[in-house]
């Protein structure tokens, strides 16, 4: 079978008018001047496009132009490569990969992300942490976040009772724990990426004794060890890390930190992570580890209450619940320890 095209041979743009046809494992070329004999398994057959004539790409940069774009399918089947072309042209076959490749990038971002998200967490240098809380505090300072009104002596309570506890081993107290005030975040307290945790006064003021403070700072101790709000902080900003890691520029990164951690929900496997390390800390300290369930308890009625009395926007305001999903659970949970 025998079919005319237009040869190029990648060096001029002068056209070369051809024959070709298949012999055995070769392609046979042949025009004014010009006999081609290719391997056909060193040359590349594009997949169909449009109307526009098929092409033959041969490895030295030469190209041949068909129009009989019948006759070459057919010159393809007696190849058999038919079920190619098949292949290409079906909605049957197009839904299956795009199903596939839907399945595939929901495996990336479901299992392949959180384990980047972790690798990296364990490589950032702690300057950059560092840079991330205060980046954190001076946003938010001049926004959301007031100066504390507990005194300094209630303060240094709660940073002595956390210093005396004998942490187990592998755990660490955070980097510096500060205390703000703010009515739009009520009830609240923070993990942050560089170690620091954030408490504000109407976490301390609904506890009803010291204890129950160090249970929900255990718990956030538990996010440190983890490295939890930087993982998840890494996963939600993973477009605006790749650009930082390309431009070599941090600052876009740090400048949307503050954002990304008061949009933070932790997943149900960080909370029993975090649960779990509070848990052995309560335990090793003496603490019943109802203290922390105590805790979630009355923030749960505080969030009932205020649900009720003033609903918000979650864009509004944001408590300790809502960025520690599965209340309920947890405290079940808590209890049956």
């Amino acid at each position: 079978m025998w079919l005319t095209a237009v040869y190029y041979d990648g060096r001029q743009a002068r056209p070369h008018p051809v024959t070709l046809c298949v012999e055995g494992d070769k392609l046979l070329l042949q025009g004014r001047d010009i006999v081609r004999r290719e391997e056909l398994v060193s040359l590349k057959i594009p997949p169909p496009l449009g109307s526009t004539p098929r092409l033959i790409l041969f490895a030295d940069g030469g190209r041949c132009e068909i129009a009989d774009r019948q006759g070459f399918a057919e010159m393809l089947q007696d190849l058999g490569n038919c079920a190619v072309a098949g292949m290409e042209n079906s909605w049957w076959y197009a839904l299956a990969a795009l199903l596939l490749t839907l399945s595939l990038l929901a495996t990336v971002y479901l299992f392949g992300l959180p384990y980047a998200a972790r690798v990296m967490a364990d490589r950032i240098p702690v300057y950059l942490l560092e840079r991330m809380d205060n980046q954190f505090f001076a946003s938010l300072d001049q926004t959301l976040l007031l100066p504390s009104a507990l005194t300094t002596q209630r303060r240094q309570v709660i940073q002595d009772g956390l210093q005396r506890l004998a942490l187990p081993a592998g755990g660490g107290r955070p980097a510096r724990i500060e205390f703000r005030a703010s009515p739009s975040l009520g009830a609240n307290a923070f993990a942050l990426p560089g170690g620091s945790v954030l408490v504000l006064d109407d976490l301390v003021n609904l506890a009803s004794n010291d204890e129950e403070i160090l249970a929900v700072l255990a718990h956030e101790m538990g996010h440190i060890r983890e490295k939890h709000a930087l993982r998840h902080m890494l996963q939600a900003s993973v477009v605006g890390l790749a650009t930082a890691w390309y431009i070599g520029d941090v600052n876009s990164l740090l400048a949307v930190a503050p954002t990304v951690l008061l949009e933070t929900r932790y997943s149900r496997d960080f909370e029993r992570q975090a649960d779990a390390f509070a848990a052995e800390l309560l335990r090793g300290n003496g603490i019943p580890l109802s203290r922390l369930a105590d805790i979630l308890q009355k923030l749960e009625a505080a969030h009932q209450t205020v649900a009720t009395e003033k609903p918000v926007k979650s864009t509004e305001a944001m408590d300790y619940l809502s960025s520690h999903p599965n209340t309920e659970e947890r405290i079940k949970r808590l209890r049956g320890l």
